[in-house]
């Protein structure tokens, strides 16, 4: 097997992990994780909200 011959096998398979990659992203069965998990961070920031834990602090970087 020459060197033609590989590059061809291994851009076919590089293409095949992509497509793959793609249809297991959009995946119907994936849509209610990916949502969770987007939304996620939001609950986050409610959760921190509520603690009183969300305060912001200056830098004393110029002293």
């Amino acid at each position: 097997m020459g060197g033609p011959t590989f590059n061809a096998y291994y851009t076919l398979l590089v293409f095949a992990v992509i497509i793959i990659v793609i249809l297991w992203a959009y995946s119907s069965k994936n849509k209610d994780k990916f949502d969770h998990d987007a939304n996620s961070i939001f609950e986050e920031d409610e959760k921190a909200d509520d603690k009183g834990q969300n305060q912001k602090r200056e830098s004393k970087s110029d002293e």
